[in-house]
């Protein structure tokens, strides 16, 4: 019995490291779910440059609701990801927040998003949901 459970934990580590992203199964090349080549155009539409932020996360939100949502476990908890996406970048091109505390804000939002899918995953609700809380939280 101890075997197999350090089989499966070994297995579900090495599946872990081979899906980068908390959405589901990667997309096909060049097709529906291919977030990070979706990501790298919105890249190349939009340089990282003030006044190009709100317009490059309106574009990664739609690669996002196209590509990753379909597959996502928790949808709500993307869409949170999203909607701080767009809050960050609308106030960097207002030139109310600097490209640098923005990306700060917006990875600790990212960092958030993973712990609570992972919390909801183990099954750590309660944990899980107090980390919504702070994501809705960083909305107001």
């Amino acid at each position: 019995m101890r075997r197999l459970l350090t089989i499966g934990l070994v297995c579900g580590a090495l599946a872990g490291c081979a899906i980068p992203s908390p959405f589901g199964p990667p997309g096909l090349p060049n097709g529906p779910g291919n977030l990070a080549a979706d990501r790298a155009q919105c890249n190349k539409n939009f340089p990282q440059r003030v006044g190009n932020y709100q317009a490059h996360a309106g574009c990664v939100n739609a690669a996002v609701e196209r590509d990753a949502i379909p597959f996502a476990r928790y949808p709500d908890i993307v869409r949170l990801q999203e909607q701080l996406r767009t809050k960050y970048s609308a106030l960097i091109d207002q030139r109310a927040l600097s490209p640098r505390e923005g990306e700060r804000k917006m990875a600790e939002a990212d960092e958030l998003v993973s712990a609570a899918i992972h919390d909801r995953d183990v099954g750590r609700h309660q944990v899980a949901d107090r980390r919504v809380d702070r994501l809705q939280a960083m909305l107001e």
